[in-house]
């Protein structure tokens, strides 16, 4: 394995540019069947169940495949990152528009009209682009366009009102900053109730984090096209624990 992640080359692709929106997750299984989801509710339902009451989930935006865990994780806290200011602005649409819907047919509805407000140029230009996926005629100059948002979304959606009560209800915090950065290394250090969805970042960076005693903490990737992985750093609580983000995850104890 190399030192650098296999599209570091082109790591800043991302870093604000409006036109690298992913409209439509292609993370997990590329036919749209998402039946790598089912590991993931798997591992969820065999915890023990303390460990389920106090999770704390961060989710990169991407193409917000992380809307599906939450319902599925249920959690008591929400973070939501991206290094991509338009990113952000996405994900603050998607759930102004998600808890303000009746069901799943008028929140697409909704999306497909560009029915709702949009308050700032950045706004406009993503609620534009979201009118454009839902016609089918979104350019990649303005944005990706990947599955519809009915295969991106498949749990979320068929738990809509659980899905819409946590994202109104469920303390959020947003932080526009990646993984690998001081800030979020020391913000996560001490925290042993997160629940991380990763996405596929380590396809463009690879770097460590440092736990001080994870006995809660599970971590998922989803590397393109098809290799879901789960890391539960679980049995290596009891001390502080380095977790590598490489392809694949892995991690170790820190000798004291």
């Amino acid at each position: 394995m190399g030192t650098e992640a296999p599209r570091a080359f082109n790591r800043e692709m991302y870093h604000d540019h409006p036109e690298n929106v992913f409209y439509g997750t292609d993370d997990g299984s590329q036919d749209g069947s998402f039946q790598e989801f089912a590991e993931f509710r798997r591992h969820y339902e065999n915890v023990s169940p303390e460990r389920r009451e106090n999770i704390h989930m961060i989710s990169v935006v991407g193409g917000l495949y992380g809307l599906n865990f939450i319902p599925l994780w249920r959690p008591q806290q929400i973070t939501i990152f991206d290094i991509n200011p338009a990113a952000i602005t996405y994900f603050r649409l998607i759930r102004e528009v998600f808890t303000t819907s009746r069901d799943v047919d008028h929140f697409l509805a909704r999306l497909t009209a560009g029915d709702y407000e949009a308050r700032t140029e950045q706004e406009q230009f993503v609620r534009e682009n979201i009118r454009l996926k839902q016609q089918g005629c979104l350019p990649r100059a303005r944005g990706s366009t990947k599955r519809p948002y009915e295969q991106s979304w498949q749990y979320a959606f068929e738990n809509f009102d659980l899905t819409k009560r946590l994202l109104t209800e469920t303390p959020l915090e947003i932080r526009t900053e990646p993984m690998e950065s001081e800030s979020f290394s020391q913000w996560i250090r001490k925290q042993n109730n997160l629940w991380i969805y990763a996405s596929n970042i380590t396809q463009f960076h690879y770097f460590d984090l440092e736990f001080d005693d994870p006995s809660n903490v599970v971590i998922i990737q989803i590397i393109h096209p098809e290799q879901p992985q789960l890391l539960d750093l679980e049995p290596l609580s009891g001390g502080p624990v380095r977790v590598k983000f490489q392809i694949p995850l892995s991690a170790e104890r820190i000798e004291e």
